[in-house]
C-alpha cells in the first residue's frame, strides 16, 4: 500500500536547493528543463484561447513555455501545478509529503508570528524595469476559454494591508482585463481583502494593492490557505527556513515580492461596480456575470526578461488547493484526533469539495469524529470519506472498495443539511444577500467497524513482494 506518513521532523524546512525554487520563478524553470519536466512551445502563439487550447493538451504532464506569444515580448509558463509529482520534486520531497511540509510551516508561525521578519528593499529584481506608462495590453495575459469575457490574470498574489492593523494578507483573485489601465475581479464570500475594502469603502478611501505576478511556489500555495487572516505570508518563510524579501512598491505603500516576474501596483476603488465573468472555473463551469470590485493600475514593474505565469482552471486549481487545505486540515485535525495519519482531496471533487481522510482505528466511532471535524476544518467541502490505513487514500479504486466493503450507510453516513458552501459550485442555493450560500453535506465512515477490526471476514488479501528486476521478462 502506498501509505502517506508524516515526517518524523514536521515543521522542518525544505533543503537549500528546493528553497531557491520555491522563492524564484526563474530557478523553478530551470529545474524543469534540467529534469526534463518542461515542454517548449517555440511557434506563435495566439494568447486568445490558442495559448489554452496547447496548454490543455498537456494538462497533468509537462509543464508548459509558450516563448513567442502574439502582441507581446514576454513568454508565458502553464502547467506548473497540474502534476503532484512535479510539484514534490520542486519542494524535493515525495508528492504525498508536501501536504506535511506546508502544515509543518503553520505551527511555527502560530506560535511564533514575528519570527523571520521580510526585508522590504529599495531595488529588486521585481523592479529591474520600470515601465513608463500603465498599459495592460503590452503583458501576455491569456483568454482561456471560449466563453470567458476577456483576457484574465488568474494566479498572481494580491498583498494588501488590513487597514485596522497594517498587516499583510496575500490571496489569488480572478481578474479580468477591461481597459489598459482597470482590471474588475471577484472577491469570494469570507475572504479577508473583501473585510479590508468594506473597511476602506466605509471610510470613501481606495485599498491599494500589489498584484505579483510569477512568484515562487512558497508564497503562492501559502496564499490559498484558509482563513489564517494577517501575516500569513510568514508561513512561506518558516517553509523554507529563511524570510522571503520583499520590495518597496513605486506608487502605493504596500510591498510586493522581490523576486516576482511581473508587479501590478493598483487601488480597489471604492464603491465602484463594474461587470465581471464570464470565467472558467474551478468546478469546469463558467462563473457568471455580475457587478463587482474594480483596480485602477497605478504602475507596472518587472524583471528585465519575465515569464508571465498563467493557470487554468482544472487540475492545476485543484492541487494548488488540495495541497493547501489538505495541510490545513491534517494541522487542524490532528491537534484534536491524534490518530489521523493523513488526508487528500482528490481531482474529482475539484479540490474543494471532497476529502479523503486516513485515521488509525484506535476507538468506537473515530470515522465519525474525524469527518466531523474535516468539514469544521474545510468549510468548502460537501463530502468526507474516512478510511482505515490499509487503504490507498490517492487510489480512487482503493477508496471505492472501501466504501463498498466497509460501509454501511444505516450507520456509518453522516448527513449534514443547511450547511455553508461554496459558492463557485452550482449545486450550492445561493443566500439571499448574495454573500453565501447553502447545502446538505454528507460524510461516509468507510473504516472497519471497530468491533470487528481484528475479524478474519475483514482481514485483506495480500500476495508477495517480489522485485521484477530479478526476473528475466521479456
Amino acid at each position: 500500500m502506498n501509505e502517506p506518513r508524516e515526517p518524523s521532523t514536521p515543521g522542518t524546512a525544505v533543503s537549500a536547493d528546493a528553497a531557491k525554487r520555491l522563492v524564484d520563478m526563474g530557478e523553478c524553470i530551470e529545474f524543469l528543463g534540467a529534469t526534463g519536466r518542461l515542454a517548449r512551445v517555440t511557434s506563435e502563439v495566439d494568447p486568445r484561447h490558442e495559448l489554452a487550447g496547447i496548454a490543455r493538451r498537456f494538462e497533468g504532464s509537462k509543464c508548459v513555455l509558450f516563448e513567442r506569444v502574439k502582441g507581446s515580448a514576454h513568454p508565458v509558463l502553464a502547467g506548473l501545478l497540474w502534476n503532484r509529482e512535479t510539484v514534490g520534486a520542486l519542494f524535493g520531497v515525495p508528492k504525498e509529503q508536501v501536504p506535511f511540509v506546508i502544515a509543518g510551516a503553520i505551527g511555527p508561525w502560530q506560535k511564533n508570528k514575528e519570527a523571520l521578519p521580510a526585508r522590504v528593499l529599495e531595488r529588486a529584481p521585481a523592479n529591474e524595469v520600470v515601465e513608463d506608462g500603465v498599459d495592460l495590453s503590452a503583458l501576455p495575459i491569456p483568454a482561456h476559454a471560449l466563453k470567458d469575457g476577456g483576457r484574465y490574470i488568474d494566479c498572481s498574489l494580491v498583498l494588501a494591508r488590513n487597514p485596522q492593523t497594517g498587516g499583510l494578507n496575500i490571496s489569488i483573485h480572478r481578474m479580468m482585463v477591461t481597459r489598459k489601465d482597470r482590471l474588475t475581479f471577484l472577491i469570494d464570500p469570507g475572504r479577508h481583502l473583501g473585510e479590508y475594502v468594506e473597511f476602506a469603502e466605509k471610510r470613501g478611501e481606495p485599498l491599494p494593492v500589489t498584484i505579483n505576478n510569477g512568484v515562487g511556489l512558497a508564497p503562492w500555495i501559502v496564499s490559498t490557505l484558509p482563513r489564517l487572516g494577517d501575516g500569513k505570508p510568514a508561513i512561506a518563510h518558516h517553509m523554507i527556513g529563511r524570510p522571503i524579501d520583499l520590495v518597496q512598491a513605486q506608487t502605493v505603500d504596500v510591498p510586493a515580492y522581490a523576486d516576482a516576474q511581473f508587479v501590478i501596483e493598483a487601488e480597489i476603488l471604492p464603491g465602484v461596480r463594474e461587470i465581471e465573468a464570464p470565467f472558467a472555473e474551478v468546478t469546469g463551469y463558467y462563473g457568471g456575470r455580475d457587478k463587482r470590485w474594480v483596480m485602477r493600475v497605478k504602475a507596472i514593474t518587472r524583471r528585465m526578461r519575465p515569464v508571465f505565469h498563467t493557470v487554468l482552471s482544472g487540475q492545476e486549481v485543484w492541487n494548488a488547493v488540495g495541497f493547501t487545505a489538505e495541510a490545513a486540515i491534517f494541522h487542524a485535525v490532528k491537534s484534536r484526533i491524534p490518530e489521523i495519519r493523513a488526508v487528500f482531496l482528490p481531482p474529482g471533487g475539484c479540490g474543494f469539495y471532497e476529502a479523503v481522510v486516513q485515521v488509525e482505528n484506535t476507538r468506537p466511532g473515530i470515522g465519525q469524529e474525524v469527518i466531523r471535524e474535516t468539514f469544521r476544518a474545510f468549510r468548502s467541502l460537501q463530502r468526507v470519506i474516512a478510511v482505515d490505513p490499509d487503504v490507498d487514500i490517492h487510489n480512487p479504486v482503493d477508496v471505492d472498495w472501501a466504501v463498498t466493503t466497509r460501509f454501511n450507510a444505516d450507520r456509518d453516513l453522516i448527513v449534514l443539511p443547511g450547511e455553508e458552501g461554496h459558492i463557485l459550485n452550482p449545486m450550492v442555493t445561493v443566500d439571499a444577500d448574495g454573500k453565501g450560500g447553502r447545502i446538505t453535506k454528507v460524510g461516509m465512515d468507510a473504516m472497519i467497524p471497530y468491533e470487528d477490526r481484528t475479524s478474519e471476514k475483514f482481514e485483506r488479501v495480500r500476495f508477495k513482494e517480489v522485485d521484477l528486476v530479478k526476473y528475466d521478462i521479456q
